[in-house]
């Protein structure tokens, strides 16, 4: 009896445990020179406000706007910035996106040394300490040390930005043995991340060595052999990682996608990636904060290229080089994701520098539900997009679920039915959801379309198997934001558009209307023929 009420005991443990785990999102981004209008005496000469060069607060308000879709489009829990000229700088940016209903109520800029560009963090999660480290350099950005309160669980960012490469590799030794440092002096069961711009490759002992301008360090790196990414001149590997006794070494997480996509930046054809996430082991035990394994990629939509060149900032190639007012960055983020579960290794193949592809495997819908997030290798047949805004699409099968892609589905017609390969899955605040697909191939249209929608309008629309369905016809009464329907049914309303939002205790009818998360089950109101 007691071994019966025990083991009950370890199954709602477990269970409690699942449900209150949080998966999250960190990511690095180089915004290149988010500037202010105030005149300092530390900006770059072209980012004199009101001169000749064009840096006015329309080209400002551009600048910031275009930044916050990415961070917005990225939808991370910790964002880690570089080139940020100041702290009034970051609460542009942050007030900016509250504009598209994200809220960072965190945030802190490496503030104290008058350098011209800055590291910072904006954090959905409360900082409980800031620290500054200081290279001794006269012209060196400091690194900025966060640390985070997630759950209880404390979590270490180190933000890094180091000097380009328009200097030798000594300048940036100077960043790593600082670093090294500080790293030297953690207990081994810190949970700790080193992120940032290190305008180092994750495999420069390799792409530098044959520079006589930059290697004048005789072959040594700060990113592979001060900051020990590298083992018997071989990269570190999780294996290499996870049996060490110590932080011995590190892992630099470029290893967990495929090689050519191994790069962030792209100066006159030459492909790079000075912006890197580095772990620790600690991130890979049961304790705190784990590595969500396989999680790792760079952002890069369509919209964030111009041709086949990064959509940087715009500015007049001859003359003045005046700010036209349109572009990104000349950087593309990177990310992954961390979760207060314990880690839970994806089974690969190899571990060698070019890490072999997952293995293709045959999966519905419902499947995704239950599934690791993170990169994958899933192959759906007979998918019907049962709805599309933009590039946002609901796909659903024949008598089984419906699952929402985000921002990937620009191939994807309505109505129509495909065949296709899912690559990427994410959960964004208890939302399910595909964030990349390939293999794409159209077989036919749906012939009965209506039939795929969610004809039930008494069901409970915040049911778990109800995510992402599409309503096909439901009234009921809106009041304080939510909708009121059936018996004694309530879910609320969440509206992209706010002119759409009806007067209070208005009756109203919803018609083709998907339902949606964030934290709590939602509807989605995107169109104004979906709310009469």
């Amino acid at each position: 009896m007691k071994k019966t009420i025990a083991l009950v005991l370890l199954v709602l443990f477990c269970c409690i445990t699942s449900i209150e785990a949080r998966t999250f999102k960190v990511v690095s981004y180089n915004v290149e020179n988010l500037f202010n209008l105030t005149k300092d005496g530390t900006e770059y000469t072209e980012y004199i406000p009101n001169t000749g060069y064009g840096w006015t607060k329309n080209t400002l308000d551009i600048k910031v706007a275009n930044i916050a879709e990415v961070i917005k489009d990225l939808r991370a829990d910790v964002v880690t910035l570089q080139e940020i000229e100041s702290k009034s700088s970051l609460i542009l940016l942050c007030s900016r996106l509250k504009d598209f209903g994200l809220d960072y109520p965190y945030f802190e800029i490496a503030d104290s040394k008058s350098t011209t560009v800055k590291c910072a963090v904006l954090s959905k999660f409360p900082i409980i300490k800031k620290e500054e480290i200081r290279v001794d350099s006269k012209f060196a950005r400091n690194i900025l040390k966060i640390t985070l309160d997630i759950d209880g669980n404390r979590l270490i960012l180190f933000i890094n930005h180091w000097k380009s490469k328009r200097g030798p590799e000594s300048w940036r030794i100077d960043y790593a043995k600082k670093l090294k440092k500080n790293i030297d002096k953690l207990k081994d069961d810190v949970d700790f991340i080193l992120v940032g711009d290190f305008n180092s490759n994750y495999n420069e002992y390799k792409t530098f060595r044959d520079s006589s301008r930059l290697n004048d360090t005789t072959g040594i790196t700060g990113i592979n052999h001060i900051l020990r990414t590298i083992k018997d001149s071989e990269m570190v590997n999780e294996q290499i990682l996870t049996t060490q006794t110590s932080n011995e070494h590190l892992y630099n997480l470029w290893l967990e996608i495929k090689k050519t996509r191994r790069w962030s930046y792209n100066f006159f054809g030459e492909k790079g990636g000075p912006d890197n996430i580095v772990l620790s082991k600690a991130l890979y035990d049961d304790k705190g904060i784990s590595y969500v394994d396989n999680s790792f990629n760079k952002f890069d939509p369509d919209y964030l290229f111009y041709g086949n060149a990064i959509y940087r900032w715009q500015r007049a190639k001859g003359g003045r080089g005046k700010h036209l007012g349109e572009g990104y960055s000349d950087h593309l983020p990177i990310f992954a994701c961390f979760s207060t579960e314990p880690f839970c290794f994806k089974k690969r193949d190899t571990f060698a520098d070019d890490i072999a592809p997952l293995k293709l495997q045959k999966r519905n819908i419902s499947d995704l539900y239950s599934s690791r997030i993170g990169n994958v290798n899933y192959h759906l047949e007979h998918c019907i997009v049962i709805y599309k805004y933009g590039n946002d699409v609901v796909i659903k099968q024949k008598n089984g679920r419906a699952i929402f892609i985000y921002k990937a589905g620009s191939n994807l017609e309505h109505g129509k039915v495909y065949h296709l390969t899912v690559k990427m899955l994410y959960d964004y605040h208890g939302l399910r959801e595909i964030t990349e697909i390939s293999d794409i191939k159209e077989i036919g249209k749906a012939a009965n379309f209506t039939s795929y929608l969610l004809s039930d309008s008494s069901a409970d629309f915040s049911g778990p198997n109800l995510q992402s369905e599409v309503i096909s016809e439901a009234d009921g009464i809106y009041k304080g934001g939510y909708f009121y329907y059936g018996s004694n049914h309530k879910i609320k309303l969440y509206f992209k558009d706010k002119k759409l939002r009806p007067k209070n205790n208005s009756k109203i009818i919803l018609k083709h209307a998907r339902i949606g998360c964030y934290k709590y089950p939602q509807i989605i109101i995107e169109k104004k023929a979906q709310i009469k």
